[in-house]
């Protein structure tokens, strides 16, 4: 009995690297995961073009609001600056598609890091499905990145969030 005894402690130990190993993977994706939830309000929308140039697609200071539930939902809205009527002024015909809104549920894939928004219901069909985001962390700033085209050209979106001042 006794010769088996090194064989059992060796496989114990390496149970229990394993169980480390998985649990601290674990605890990484629900760290990364806890961060998103919240409330979020938008910085800036970025549209960063193949020559190098930057514009800024929806003004200088777009409202934008991003929420992530606990339980795996979210909803966004954001907009161009002008198109907010909130502020008691007209909106011209030319801003009126310039919105983004839909909610649905989330995922975090924290080795990639990416965020899927799996879209319940939304205002522009181009917000269909699931929409793929790679995301980073710097402080209380969430940055959200998204491939696309715009006019047969490639883009790359950065939306940049800070997270919501409590009531």
């Amino acid at each position: 009995m006794h010769r088996f005894a090194p064989d059992r402690r060796s496989a114990l130990a390496g149970l229990a690297v394993f169980a480390l190993t998985a649990t601290s993977g674990r605890a990484a994706d629900v760290t990364d995961r806890a961060r998103f939830i919240g409330t979020w309000d938008l910085v800036a929308v970025e549209a960063r073009w193949p020559d190098g140039h930057v514009t800024a697609p929806w003004g200088a200071h777009p409202p934008g609001r991003l929420i992530y539930a606990e339980d795996g939902h979210m909803s966004a809205l954001l907009m161009h600056e002008l198109r907010n009527q909130a502020t008691g002024s007209g909106v011209t015909a030319a801003l009126q598609n310039e919105a983004a809104g839909y909610f649905g549920t989330y995922t975090v894939d924290t080795a990639r890091h990416i965020v899927s928004h799996h879209v319940e219901a939304t205002l522009r069909a181009a917000e269909s499905g699931t929409i793929d985001r790679a995301y980073s962390f710097e402080g209380e700033t969430l940055t959200l990145t998204a491939k696309a085209t715009s006019g047969g050209s490639p883009v790359t979106y950065i939306l940049v969030w800070k997270r919501a001042a409590k009531p």
